[in-house]
């Protein structure tokens, strides 16, 4: 893991001379993004793997719930998440009307331990550039982002980024000003130089 991690820092003073840490999201900014080319990131560490999650259930139980509610308003609404230490619930919106559904408490129940337990939490609302129906709609198109480079490995949605992630294992400046050309900011790139892409047996 250590060897990895070495070579893999040593790859990203390769391709740019001076990257980007982000502390917060433990991203590395290889390339920032540009008026005709995307952003491409790299995560040495997953910061998932670090965080303690004690007292995140309600949170957990909200955000399915404000999720759900970003999908019932896909044109006003944008993926919402959860930050941490301490926690808090995001829901960004992209319309005046967004605004004002994302800022209602979520409440609900949950069965604990044989308990029940009841929480009600306030969302903090964000102003977000992409809509949870643009992400969607580019996640599910058939000739997307995946069929632009052979370095493809995977595609999802990063909402505390509000964008889409092209996953690949290597990428060139074509690809960076292609992806900006066809998508502008709904992508950005995740680049793992070590990473293969899954086969089936």
């Amino acid at each position: 893991m250590r060897l990895r991690l070495i070579f893999t820092i040593l790859a990203v003073y390769v391709v740019a001379a001076a990257p980007m840490f982000l502390p917060g999201d433990g991203r590395v900014i290889v390339q920032p993004a540009t008026n005709d080319a995307v952003e491409v990131y790299f995560t040495p560490v997953d910061v998932v793997l670090l965080r303690s999650y004690e007292g995140i259930e309600p949170f957990n139980r909200a955000l399915e719930i404000a999720r759900r509610r970003a999908e019932t308003y896909p044109h006003d609404l944008a993926p919402p998440y959860i930050l941490h230490e301490p926690y808090r619930l995001v829901a960004p919106y992209v319309t005046a009307r967004g605004r004002e559904l994302a800022a209602p408490p979520v409440s609900g129940a949950y069965w604990s331990d044989g308990k029940s337990i009841r929480f009600s939490i306030v969302p903090q609302p964000q102003m977000a550039e992409n809509s949870q129906a643009e992400l969607t709609t580019l996640m599910e198109a058939q000739d997307g982002p995946m069929e632009e480079a052979e370095s493809s490995l995977g595609m999802g949605i990063e909402p505390e980024l509000n964008r889409a992630v092209l996953e690949v294992n290597g990428f060139d400046q074509d690809l960076r000003r292609k992806l900006a050309r066809h998508y502008g900011g709904l992508i950005t790139v995740r680049w793992d130089p070590f990473a293969q892409r899954a086969h089936l047996d």
